[in-house]
């Protein structure tokens, strides 16, 4: 039996084209403020963005929609989808930052808007189903919060890489096929494969096995496989799967040949599945800390959440309606995807972004149920959880106003944050968040609402403390580096290689317009200058990067051209006979 309303819900209730009206401001204001709100303050950021942009660049730049290539060599690290709209995006907006992230924050801002559409309508059960309309859209409400407002949808939200373009695909396919489940709904059903073929665009087959995976395994739990196979003709959805995602794989077959199937297929998926490349190895565990991370700071009532769905109930929600079954489809998802990549010999935390919507589905539901006054049990597991998440925003707080301390090697970014005071206004609203929510935990009828000092310190943290820091990091990190690159495409003669030095800083190619060769160190520039190695007809080398690094060349002022200065980065051209006379 659900509690009385409130007077703000009988408000509602009263007034039921407020509904929409909220509903429009508060996901707007999200849309806002989690990614669109100063979207391109940042330069792009090395090694992976700037890697992907590239590509893209390369991509409108050659007008060739099928071979992706990256610094001037054809490039099968990644399938072609999300570079595509990276490069729509340049065709209508231009080449900038702006435009580059444009297609990743659509497409995580529609993750939140279709969390928002399964939430209104679909609960966790135990008659929530029957919740009266303003607890329906309150739980809604919430959830979108909590699906914007973490770590992971927030910086991968607002960043041009695979990892995100995969997440948002994936979590589209599911939410289609419950929403088709739920309603018996063959629109919904059959958009399922056309999200599914969208996720095979953006990184290959994982993005098809991981939903079938979820379905199957959700099915076979629920016992409907067979009724759901007769809902649905799967010949169809086979087919709309292939319409979407078979075309450019066979294109790019046809114009590369088994280059392409060895580069893709074999190392791509394969190699990257079975063994550890580029030394991203982990333990087992590697990825349940980041589980916790990714979800900050809801994610300390994320185990409650998956035991409060209690799907070793198995008989329960066999017998249950279909539209109750949405916590059992999310522990599913959140569970497979995580064992899944754990059990996978390259790791990164990128590659488990697809659970985070699963997560934060559950959370929601959580929290839904509380606030909405279904569950006021208090056992120690809420009280542990509850204990967490004060003591987190307590050390963040303590973290936030010691951090020009904590700076001590970085003294330039350490007093331009003091100087905007940064770190004072980040540890006050911290501070104020683990204030309200300790006051909240000790009034029995607030804890209810605890949900509200982690929303609050997220948004004020959006609006207050991201905008003045991305301009404080893209000045001191990003700008120096972007201006030698653009010097460096202004600077090269016809011909000339460009060298870049130390870490692998591939924004040189976006912002120069020019094909580079990345060195670790000296030894591999002296190997490249050598007479029958040398492939170049310039005379001289343009060098950029690590100033540590290029001094390894033993160069004396009087063996280079200073080109320019920017920060710690400088241009020089240096005669590649000078640099051979020098190695010796």
């Amino acid at each position: 039996m659900n509690p009385p309303l409130s007077p703000w819900e009988t408000y509602l209730e009263r007034r039921p084209r407020s509904y929409a009206l909220i509903s429009v401001l508060w996901l707007g204001f999200l849309a806002a403020v989690a990614f669109f709100f100063h979207l391109g303050t940042l330069g792009l950021t090395d090694k992976t963005e700037a890697l992907f942009v590239e590509v893209a660049r390369e991509m409108w730049q050659t007008g060739d929609w099928i071979t992706p290539r990256w610094n001037g060599e054809v490039f099968f690290d990644y399938p072609v989808g999300g570079y595509w709209l990276v490069a729509l995006s340049f065709q209508l907006l231009g080449v900038n930052e702006t435009a580059a992230r444009l297609p990743v924050a659509v497409l995580a801002m529609a993750t939140v808007l279709a969390g928002f559409w399964v939430l209104k309508d679909y609960g966790l059960g135990r008659g929530e189903v029957d919740l009266p309309e303003p607890r329906r859209w309150s739980r809604a409400w919430l959830g979108a919060g909590m699906l914007a407002l973490n770590p992971a949808w927030l910086a991968w939200g607002r960043t041009s890489v695979t990892d995100m373009f995969l997440a948002s695909a994936i979590t589209l396919c599911l939410l289609s096929f419950f929403l088709g489940y739920a309603q018996k709904s063959k629109l919904f059903y059959y958009l399922s494969p056309v999200w599914a073929g969208a996720a095979v665009l953006a990184k290959g087959p994982v993005g098809v096995l991981l939903p079938g995976l979820i379905i199957l395994c959700f099915l076979l739990y629920r016992g409907e496989l067979w009724a759901v196979l007769r809902e649905v003709n799967l010949g169809i959805m086979f087919l709309i799967f292939a319409l979407v995602a078979a075309p450019w794989y066979i294109l790019a077959t046809q114009a590369n040949g088994m280059a392409f199937l060895y580069g893709f297929i074999g190392f791509s998926n394969f190699e990257r599945f079975t063994s550890v490349l580029y030394r991203h190895a982990g333990p087992w565990w590697f990825y349940l800390p980041w589980c916790f991370i990714l979800l900050l700071p809801w994610s300390s009532f994320l185990p409650l959440a998956l035991t409060q769905v209690q799907p070793w109930r198995r008989g329960d929600w066999g017998r249950a309606p279909r539209s109750e079954q949405l916590g059992p489809f999310c522990c599913f998802w959140f569970v497979l995807i995580l064992l899944f990549f754990s059990s996978a010999a390259t790791k990164l935390p990128g590659y488990i972004l697809p659970l985070v919507p699963g997560g934060a589905l559950l959370i929601a539901l959580y929290w839904g149920r509380v606030w909405n006054g279904a569950f006021l049990r208090w056992g120690w597991g809420f009280w542990l959880s509850a204990g967490i998440n004060l003591l987190l925003l307590t050390a963040l707080s303590a973290a936030a106003f010691l951090s020009p301390s904590l700076l001590e090697n970085e003294p330039e970014l350490a007093a331009a944050l003091q100087g905007l005071a940064l770190p004072l206004i980040l540890g006050g609203i911290l501070a104020l968040a683990a204030l309200a929510f300790l006051g909240l935990l000790i009034l029995p009828r607030g804890r209810r609402w605890l949900w509200a000092p982690n929303l609050g310190f997220w948004l004020g943290t959006l609006i207050f403390v991201i905008p003045p820091l991305g301009g404080v990091m893209d000045r001191l990190e990003q700008k120096p580096f972007r201006e030698i690159s653009q010097l460096t495409g202004q600077m090269a003669k016809p011909g000339e290689p460009v060298w870049v030095m130390g870490y692998r800083r591939y924004s040189l190619l976006f912002y120069s317009g020019k094909t580079a060769v990345f060195l670790d160190d000296v030894p591999y520039g002296w190997e490249l200058i050598q007479p029958g190695r040398d492939k170049t007809p310039s005379p001289t080398v343009l060098i950029t990067g690590d100033r540590e690094v290029m001094e390894r060349f033993n160069l004396r002022p009087g063996d280079y051209q200073l080109l320019g200065e920017r920060g710690s980065f400088p241009l020089w051209r240096a005669s590649k006979e000078t640099l051979r006379r020098r190695q010796s």
